[in-house]
């Protein structure tokens, strides 16, 4: 069931969905669509079906149709084409973004792996950058996850293009992208549900 609607506003919606249901009966609630369902079979996992059907049962209810088409870097985007739209999940947890501005959003379970892979997506201006606490380093990967969504191209990497700052503002961080072709600063939220950390977008600046 859904657990969480933050910033629910004209330009920003975002809303999480907890999941306690097992595939199946996440897939009753589409009154058994088959093109879903050939979608659903093609996946091994059960844990995968479950967050796909999870953040597809959010698309329908925000924007009334799970169906997304995808740009050239595999970015969703409604059908319609009338809002933007990030998708995200991790474990039990499945979440959407949707706005009238590019957006993203991650979320992670914190966990001592972050730890271990640091060296491969933070930099020395990153705040956290000296940090061994797997709840710092794990607000830094949500952040930049947040980041590539809002483009979603495979030449923007997280460890040399993107700069994660932090802000005056309560649970807000400043997020920055610096390519040789292009530079753009967002305002990203910062929450943590239980052992997960999640990180959207607010704005561009």
């Amino acid at each position: 069931m859904p657990i969480l609607n933050k910033d629910i506003s004209i330009d920003n919606h975002v809303t999480l969905w907890k999941i306690t249901e097992s595939w199946t009966e996440l897939f009753e609630l589409f009154e058994n669509d088959d093109e879903l369902n050939n979608i659903i079979q093609t996946f091994k996992s059960e844990l995968k079906k479950k967050q796909f059907l999870a953040s597809r049962l959010l698309l329908k209810m925000e924007l009334g149709d799970w169906k997304t088409i995808h740009s050239s870097y595999g970015k969703p985007q409604p059908i319609d084409n009338s809002t933007e739209i990030s998708i995200t999940h991790d474990r039990g947890i499945a979440g959407i973004i949707k706005s009238l501005n590019p957006c993203g959003i991650d979320i992670q379970e914190i966990t001592p792996k972050v730890i271990r892979v640091k060296s491969k997506f933070i930099n020395k201006n990153d705040i956290y950058f000296f940090s061994e606490k797997k709840k710092d380093l794990t607000v830094l990967w949500c952040a930049k996850e947040a980041l590539y969504k809002i483009n979603g191209n495979p030449n923007i990497f997280f460890k040399e293009h993107m700069i994660i700052e932090e802000s005056e503002e309560e649970n807000i961080i400043v997020g920055k992208i610096i390519h040789p072709e292009f530079r753009k600063d967002y305002k990203l939220k910062v929450h943590f549900i239980g052992n997960y950390c999640l990180v959207y977008t607010l704005n561009v600046t």
